[in-house]
């Protein structure tokens, strides 16, 4: 048997596959002392799902938290069986997972949950992700009037933006280990938008008003400064960039530019 139909039969054995075939491969395998081929599988393939369940974990205790240890266990195995670990790096694994709740029946009483997971999946990535770079202000000083609307500003690399029609700013907030306040939030407070990102060392979820989120998804869509400008005026109500973009500048929402 070939390298690679070897590995694809071992791989479908781990996974539980309908279509794999375990006596063929438990053949091939040399059992170790005690243990039956059938019974070493079982240990690799409890290893290998225990390992993804607590990566699970770590990247989401605030669903954890939320949902108690039975049901986070059970909902990780069954994300687990339908979305294997595609990297070596374990921090690459649960990218779906926000996406996967939404359509996990079980879930379906926590609306808010698939939010929450959205807000910390983007956390662990800006968190992990690499340094980012200021705003060059002697460049920026060096373009010539006449082409500032060719500028294309853009947002610090380790940022994202999110929308949710729950607070789940304030979710994220009380179920933290730190948190000493009141520990329930009120559904109806509403809907956030937030600006995550990471400024130096330290995390910030940021939220922004109307305008300043109008004008954070036309720098994000890498819109000309013109464009910008053309777009946001055409809103109703309009929106005064000039204003706007000095303070985005100051609070490091704006992070470099090209032309």
């Amino acid at each position: 048997m070939e390298l690679k139909a070897l590995q694809n039969l071992f791989y479908d054995a781990l996974s539980e596959k309908d279509a794999s075939n375990p006596e063929e491969l438990e053949q091939r395998i040399k059992a170790a002392q005690n243990l039956t081929p059938a019974q070493g599988l079982a240990v690799y393939r409890g290893s290998v799902t225990g390992k993804l369940s607590q990566t699970l974990r770590s990247i989401y205790p605030v669903c954890y938290r939320l949902v108690g240890k039975n049901f986070f266990e059970a909902t990780a195995l069954t994300y687990i069986r339908q979305f294997p670990s595609l990297s070596p790096d374990l921090g690459d694994y649960g990218g779906q997972f926000p996406d996967f709740l939404k359509e996990f029946e079980p879930a379906a009483k926590l609306p808010y949950l698939p939010d929450v997971a959205c807000l910390e999946w983007y956390w662990h990535r800006v968190f992990n992700g690499e340094d980012a770079t200021g705003l060059d202000f002697q460049a920026l000083s060096k373009v010539p009037q006449e082409r500032w609307g060719e500028i294309i500003f853009h947002l610090p690399e380790n940022s994202v933006l999110i929308e949710s029609a729950y607070p789940i700013h304030r979710i994220w907030q009380v179920n933290q280990p730190e948190w000493k306040g009141e520990g329930q939030v009120n559904l109806e407070e509403g809907g956030v938008k937030i600006f995550l990102w990471r400024d130096g060392y330290e995390m910030r979820i940021d939220l922004p008003t109307e305008e300043e989120w109008q004008l954070l998804k036309a720098i994000r869509a890498k819109k000309r400064f013109e464009k910008v400008c053309e777009d946001l005026a055409a809103e109703e109500p309009a929106i005064d960039v000039a204003p706007l973009l000095p303070l985005l500048v100051q609070r490091g929402w704006i992070a470099g530019f090209f032309l």
